[in-house]
């Protein structure tokens, strides 16, 4: 059962055996894992549920119903801008469906400095084969490398690197040419792209789940050491918009007695509480919940994968729009097993004309003239496995500070990435090759590669994205330096599970979303296997 909250006229209460917070990779899946061991489940997601037949090309409005802060989350400085579903199904409804499993020497290096327990591959093996069944899946094939991944492809191997054709979550493609980093239009169960909205979500409200959409978690609450449910708001129209797009509010709507809005409340009594909110999200309401934290590890940690788009201009036409946006990326200068702390993937990166053009460096007639050249673009991103901690604190008002610097060494591997980006794409058959730097940032040439170095990756002056927080609620045996067990319990607090990209004790170095699910698939079915909590 869905309750849409903006439908809400009144405050609700609900006693359930678990409070899921979050429907995205691991959410979607512990609702799922839960509610099918018979155990009452509560999904709260504070987005929507979106038709994917609603889905536009207008990207600002795709921003602002798919995304935190309207696709303008940021660090505190602003020098990352961190993307962050916020809808049925979270990210999976708009990343790009690389399906990776978790590198072996991640889960080594995970056992040997933080204790983690039953996670060596041959144990997450299982939880992963069970994903890819449910999210179908499969090898992409050769007819469905579009343009831009040829491009890539093309460069890669001129250069003599490893490369490879990647596997997705997709399933019966239409090849719509739609922009699939703003939500898939025609994804139904075996169609599109199987995000967890299509996928895991509808059968765990086939077995009894009830998810409340447009639902704001605003508190965990603890009696006496031990988790006893959650509260939240629902939101209204105006509560979906990023704070500075909320229209202000009248006189006597600020008047005591007279608010515009009414706003309601849920209140969940439940034995436990997954929290799945996303590594910037579930911090924060352990933080605003004021949860134990004696270690004060909670919010440390946070690895962003930082990203860095580089731009080739080519003589021929790529239409990179075209197809599916991203089914190849090098791998080789992520070597694991060499090096499991640092490493970075070069993947094909393009999308609609707004976020190419952000992407683009200068302004004026400079960035006019490369947008004039779109259809004869490619792109590749620079994808770094960061050592760089960052932390997430709440401010007075409860809401996320990402405070997050980038250290000398993911610097060094950034610029390197950059370098072998161009390499890349000249090799391709490049005229120019752009970065998006502030001002400037045009190459001519491989002559030119030096301007890199020179210049190097300093905040502000660079536009450094990311898609994959991590890692703020870290796993682990040692209570004072992690904040769960390897099974996502709380050291500190009975019933309180974590089963999103926080637990992970390191940047994981890969896309995150198989694994992320495969934890999920593996806490829910120990919680259910040991109920009660």
């Amino acid at each position: 059962m869905i309750i849409q909250g903006r439908t809400v006229r009144q405050d609700l209460r609900e006693t359930v055996d678990v409070c899921v917070i979050g429907s995205g990779a691991g959410g979607a899946v512990a609702a799922k894992e839960l509610a099918q061991a018979g155990l009452s489940v509560a999904v709260l997601e504070a987005g929507e549920n979106h038709d994917p037949t609603t889905f536009s090309r207008y990207t600002p409005e795709m921003l602002l119903r798919l995304f935190w802060d309207g696709g303008m989350r940021t660090t505190h400085d602003g020098s990352v801008l961190i993307s962050q579903g916020r809808h049925v199904g979270g990210s999976t409804v708009h990343n790009l469906c690389y399906t990776v499993r978790t590198p072996d020497p991640i889960l080594e290096r995970w056992e040997a400095e933080f204790g983690t327990q039953d996670l060596s591959p041959s144990d997450l093996s299982p939880s992963l084969d069970r994903v890819e069944a449910t999210l179908g899946v499969n090898q992409i094939r050769e007819a469905q490398v579009n343009r831009l991944n040829q491009i890539i492809r093309r460069g890669c191997h001129a250069m003599g690197w490893r490369g490879l054709v990647q596997r997705h979550n997709r399933a019966a493609c239409p090849d719509c040419s739609a922009d699939c980093v703003l939500g898939c239009p025609v994804s139904q169960p075996g169609i599109g792209k199987q995000s967890m909205a299509v996928s895991y979500i509808p059968q765990a409200l086939e077995a009894g789940a009830r998810l409340y959409t447009d639902c704001l978690t605003e508190g965990i609450v603890a009696e006496n050491g031990r988790v006893v449910g959650a509260t939240a708001r629902f939101r209204s129209g105006d509560m979906l918009l990023p704070e500075q797009a909320k229209p202000k509010p009248s006189s006597s709507e600020n008047s005591a007695g007279k608010r515009g809005r009414e706003t309601y409340r849920l209140t969940v009594r439940s034995s436990a509480v997954v929290l799945a909110a996303g590594a910037i999200n579930s911090p924060q309401l352990w933080l605003s919940s004021r949860l134990p934290d004696p270690g004060k590890q909670v919010g440390r940690n946070l690895h962003l994968h930082p990203a860095i788009f580089i731009g080739g201009i080519f003589d021929e036409e790529v239409d990179a729009y075209q197809g599916i946006p991203q089914s190849f990326y090098v791998d080789h200068f992520l070597d694991l097993a060499r090096n499991p702390d640092s490493g970075y993937i070069l993947m094909p990166a393009f999308g609609p004309m707004p976020l190419v053009a952000a992407s683009m460096p200068s302004f004026g007639r400079a960035h006019r003239d490369l947008m004039r050249s779109y259809r004869n673009a490619a792109g590749v991103l620079v994808l770094l496995h960061d050592q760089s901690p960052g932390r997430v604190k709440v401010n007075r008002r409860g809401n996320p500070v990402i405070r997050y610097r980038l250290n000398r060494t993911d610097k060094a591997s950034l610029v390197e990435g950059l370098i072998h980006g161009a390499q890349l794409l000249f090799a391709a058959g490049a005229k120019q090759v752009t970065l998006p730097y502030t001002r400037g940032g045009v190459l001519k040439s491989e002559s030119d590669l030096e301007v890199i170095r020179q210049r190097g990756v300093v905040e502000n002056e660079i536009l450094i994205a990311s898609s994959h927080p991590q890692g703020t609620l870290r796993m682990g045996s040692d209570s004072r330096r992690t904040v769960v067990d390897s099974y996502g319990s709380a050291h500190t607090v009975d019933g309180l599970f974590v089963a999103d990209a926080s637990l992970f004790p390191t940047s994981i170095g890969v896309p995150p979303m198989l694994t992320i699910a495969a934890m999920a698939d593996r806490i829910a079915r120990r919680m259910a296997a040991n109920w009660p909590p």
